[in-house]
């Protein structure tokens, strides 16, 4: 090739290239990002078509730009199913390949008329008239009592019915301190936030009112015992030690007597056996320390005793 027609050619080339770099340059910016992140997959729970419905609208409402045409947001709520769930709505997908009508819609119709509960307000009803506090906390109540009115559509039925429901499902305790009140609010909101603080109040009363007896426990301590108050006495003080009467003394042969006859072999009883005498064991004395001489005898006569457990006592 000519070196000039090289050169004019290359040149051509590189208008063009320039062309279409300030084409690209005056063009919108492209696709915008997403907000939200992508709903979890639809898998044909009923419990759950409750949750995943208002996040593929709210997808799709929010994300709109950022998803693309019809085309795109048709095929979007399509691939945000399960397989199992696609082939139920293979029907609407033929539909809008022929008709070249992408309304995702028509998807979402159906799965509403195969897993919408349509008796769900009813029975949220059901469950409002019925919830009690019970040992629930106050706060947990309204919790649970207003998820479930905006279940039961009515959060926009009269405040007059929203309080008695209300008022209702609350503890006696807290329905006695509301009878106490002279003018209680008509609006739910105020009668709300009254409930609440009666509940804080009852939790402040309980704490102040044991506060004044570990109060007078301390300073009955630390002013003593009175002069007349027998219960104060010290038993310690006057070395008096309540003990359990002691046994006499019981010869070997006659313990071997109680032992093969069935019998304690500390006191000769029938009705029970030595690990359960209330008498104390026979201690004699030596010089200044006192020794039980019968301990080792009672423990050999507790493991004795306890294979005689197993079989039936003699009568007396």
């Amino acid at each position: 090739m000519d070196p000039i027609q090289a050169i004019v050619s290359l040149q051509s080339q590189i208008a063009q290239l320039q062309s279409e770099i300030q084409i690209l340059r005056s063009s919108p910016s492209s696709r915008p990002k997403p907000s939200l992140p992508d709903p979890e997959k639809f898998n044909g729970q009923s419990h759950k078509f409750d949750t995943w419905l208002p996040s593929i609208k709210a997808k799709l409402r929010v994300d709109n730009k950022a998803i693309g045409d019809s085309v795109a947001h048709f095929y979007y709520v399509f691939l945000n199913l399960e397989s199992h769930v696609q082939a139920m709505v293979l029907p609407q997908l033929s539909q809008a390949e022929e008709s070249s009508t992408w309304d995702y819609n028509t998807i979402l119709n159906q799965l509403a008329r195969v897993y919408d509960n349509p008796n769900k307000v009813q029975e949220a009803e059901d469950r409002l008239l019925s919830l009690r506090q019970g040992t629930d906390s106050v706060p947990l109540y309204i919790s649970k009592f207003e998820r479930v009115l905006y279940e039961a559509r009515g959060q926009d039925w009269p405040d007059i019915n929203k309080i008695s429901v209300f008022r209702n499902g609350l503890n006696s305790t807290i329905r006695g301190r509301l009878n106490q009140q002279l003018n209680l609010p008509a609006r739910y909101p105020e009668f709300v936030r009254i409930v609440q603080q009666l509940s804080g109040r009852s939790t402040t009363t309980t704490t102040s009112s044991s506060t004044p007896s570990s109060a007078l426990v301390h300073s009955s301590q630390s002013r003593g015992p009175e002069p007349m108050d027998i219960n104060s006495i010290s038993l310690n003080a006057i070395d008096i030690v309540p003990t359990a009467p002691q046994a006499r003394s019981v010869s070997p042969a006659q313990r071997e007597q109680y032992r093969k006859q069935g019998q304690c072999v500390r006191c000769g009883s029938y009705d029970h056996w030595v690990g359960s005498c209330l008498l104390q064991p026979y201690k004699k004395q030596t010089g200044r320390r006192t020794l039980p001489v019968e301990s080792d005898d009672d423990e050999m006569d507790s493991d004795w005793e306890a294979e005689m457990s197993r079989l039936p006592r003699r009568e007396a």
